[in-house]
Order: C-alpha cells, then sequence, then structure tokens
C-alpha cells in the first residue's frame, strides 16, 4: 500500500480542507483521506473540484512533468495553467502547475471542470 499523503482538498462548495490521502479510486470516483481524529472517510468525485499535493519542502525534487500546456477553467471561475495528459473519458487526471513552488500536482476532477484550453506553442 502507498505512503499517505499530505494534501488539500477543494471542494466545489468553496470548502478547504487539510487531510492525508489514503487512496483514490478513480473507478468509484472516491478519495478515502484520513482526518485528524484518525478515522478514515469517502469523499464523492462529485463533491471535490480538485486534490492539490503542496510542496513538501522547496528542496525536495519535483517529479518530473510531460504532456500538453492547458488552462483548466472550473465552474466557480477559478483557471489554473499546467501540463498534463487530458482525457476526457477519465474520471479526472493530474496537472503540474506551471508555478510548481506551492503544489507539486494537482488532482483534477473531470467533472468540475467548466472548460479546457490547449495553449497554443
Amino acid at each position: 500500500m502507498p505512503a499517505e499523503s499530505d494534501v488539500v482538498l477543494r471542494y466545489r462548495d468553496g470548502r478547504t480542507e487539510r487531510a492525508k490521502l489514503v487512496q483514490t479510486d478513480a473507478e468509484r470516483e472516491v478519495c478515502t483521506v484520513r482526518h485528524d481524529g484518525g478515522e478514515n472517510s469517502d469523499i464523492p468525485f462529485a463533491q471535490l473540484k480538485a486534490v492539490f499535493y503542496p510542496r513538501q519542502s522547496p528542496d525536495a525534487p519535483l517529479e518530473a512533468a510531460d504532456g500538453s500546456t492547458i488552462a483548466v477553467e472550473f465552474a466557480d471561475g477559478e483557471v489554473i495553467r499546467g501540463i498534463a495528459h487530458y482525457n476526457p473519458e477519465r474520471n479526472g487526471f493530474f496537472l503540474f502547475p506551471l508555478d510548481r513552488s506551492k503544489n507539486d500536482r494537482i488532482f483534477v476532477v473531470n467533472s468540475a471542470i467548466l472548460s479546457i484550453e490547449v495553449e497554443k506553442l
């Protein structure tokens, strides 16, 4: 079982919550997280906008990013630019933000997206 990751959950209703990500099940469309109290809970993708993976340290090596440069617009108007392999057939995808000073990567829930634009080279 992979190690738990510190994450920031961004909900579609505007809430933000820190938790430990236990696992993401894209088929069931849920993220299992552990809260401070030690209990696990399943968060349905239908409630989530994205899961942010904060940088643990400025000196930590970054995972290599490849794919297309895209701009993702969410229903609340937020736009995040980054590099990803976007597939509309899947329930979500990893986006590596262009500015990785705060977040190493972001798991974007496809159903929370208003639009995606592929940036021109």
